[in-house]
């Protein structure tokens, strides 16, 4: 365990905080390591520590034998709900954290007063979040993620235009040529290439006007300007439960779906209490969209 945290992370300070022990502990544990692979493991770069080409070769091994015997160790560890301690982080949009926010702590707080949840922000972390011990859930819009991780689809996202009230084209033809004479505010990273949206050129550079970083800040770009926006349903259901003050409509023309997903790190896939929030989680998404 000591070994992969500091291949993971490069310090000997992050190791300590991970494993929730002394930093001296762990220098203590990386010279052990040392005389064992008769090798420095980790050497100083500038203000850094950096892997020697041992180390690197090493990395992916020690990884994957830990996440053997983590998963080893979840598969066995009994969970009960009201007398557990235990706690999660779960990664999603701002949208879907405000969607769960109350569901999840009231149910918490009534079955499983001993459960700690950390709710943050998707955008904060890159691709490879799910590989550390960091985050134990996403849910979200499908992303690029690593081979070893656990992709379950939860719903598909119907896409609608929203506008601000008002805006001219409610009483026009939706038809693409009329959709096409207005600029649009893209929401950032939430339209790969590929996507249906692409590919009606909705995000042609002449067309975009500006990209926020999450829905609720497009939502309050488009009330100020003619721009359009392009969300999925479970945008325009927070957004109808706040009474926020925009229109959403249909196309004449499919807008394609997206997928909402659930992902995790393999090694958690039989684990009691990680099935326990993925399936808790999963029917309050969906009970959220009716």
């Amino acid at each position: 365990m000591v070994l992969n945290a500091l291949l993971e992370d490069c310090s000997v300070n992050l190791a300590a905080r991970k494993l929730n022990v002394t930093a001296p502990a762990i220098s203590k544990s990386l010279n052990k390591i040392r005389a064992l692979f008769n090798d420095p493991i980790l050497v100083r770069s500038g203000t850094k520590l950096i892997l020697t080409p041992k180390a690197i070769a090493l990395k992916e091994d020690v990884r994957q034998l830990v996440n053997r015997i983590e998963s080893m160790l979840n598969t066995n560890m009994a969970f009960e709900p009201h007398t557990t301690t235990v706690s999660f982080t779960i990664a999603a949009n701002a949208t879907i954290v405000f969607t769960l926010n109350a569901l999840l702590f009231c149910e918490v707080q009534r079955s499983a007063p001993n459960v700690f949840i950390n709710l943050v922000h998707d955008s904060d972390y890159d691709d490879d979040f799910l590989r550390s011990n960091d985050i134990d859930l996403y849910i979200g819009e499908m992303r690029d993620l690593n081979p070893e991780i656990t992709i379950r689809t939860i719903h598909s996202a119907k896409c609608y235009f929203m506008c601000r009230c008002g805006h001219p084209i409610l009483a026009s033809d939706k038809s693409m040529d009329n959709l096409l004479k207005y600029h649009f505010v893209q929401t950032k990273e939430k339209y790969p290439p590929g996507t249906d949206e692409a590919a009606k050129y909705f995000w042609s550079a002449r067309h975009v006007m500006g990209a926020t970083p999450g829905y609720m800040a497009t939502m309050n770009a488009i009330t100020h300007s003619d721009a359009l926006a392009i969300v999925p349903d479970f945008v325009v259901t927070t957004m109808k439960k706040l009474n926020v003050a925009v229109e959403f409509f249909s196309a004449d023309f499919d807008l394609g779906k997206r997928s909402i997903i659930q992902a995790w790190h393999s090694k958690h896939n039989n684990s009691p209490c990680h099935k326990w929030l993925r399936d808790l989680t999963k029917g309050m998404f969906i009970d959220s969209m009716k």
